[in-house]
């Protein structure tokens, strides 16, 4: 198969951080870190047992850790072959503004060109579109943003 790179890369990034973080694609991530890094941004909480199933059904995961806390993380659902989705994409508010959020994203990327897949979605907060952008990734010219179905 041959590897796509689709997205702009940002490789000095890691150049640019602090010597003490670590980057794993590791999807062995305790629930309760998961949560601890969503809470610090307001997200709601999530159930320990999902976010762990969540995490064993994820295709790609990245995260980068500051001694043994957890401060950035972003992982990807996907079939491996046309699709991915990029999902939860967070970074402690102590790290934003330091280039960690583009590291933890440059690094999911990568793992997602490792399969060829032509498609990767993601949907955005409103204000971040500027940040994702920078990954080569657009807006739907058509003004669709997406749609979903929830259940409750």
């Amino acid at each position: 198969m041959m590897k796509m790179d689709i997205w702009k890369r940002h490789e000095r990034v890691r150049d640019a951080l602090p010597a003490d973080l670590f980057i794993s694609h590791d999807k062995n991530i305790a629930a309760d870190q998961v949560q601890d890094i969503c809470a610090s941004v307001g997200w709601s909480r999530r159930e320990p047992a999902l976010i762990s199933r969540a995490l064993a059904n994820s295709l790609a995961v990245a995260s980068v850790w500051q001694n043994d806390r957890l401060v950035a993380f972003a992982r990807a659902t996907g079939d491996k072959v046309f699709n991915a989705t990029v999902w939860d994409v967070v970074v402690r508010p102590s790290h934003q503004g330091m280039g960690v959020g583009m590291l933890v994203m440059n690094e999911l990327l990568q793992e997602l060109d490792t399969y060829g897949i032509p498609l990767i979605t993601l949907y955005a907060d409103p204000g971040t579109d500027g940040f994702y952008r920078r990954f080569g990734f657009s807006t739907d010219p058509s003004g669709i943003r997406g749609m979903f179905r929830e259940k409750f």
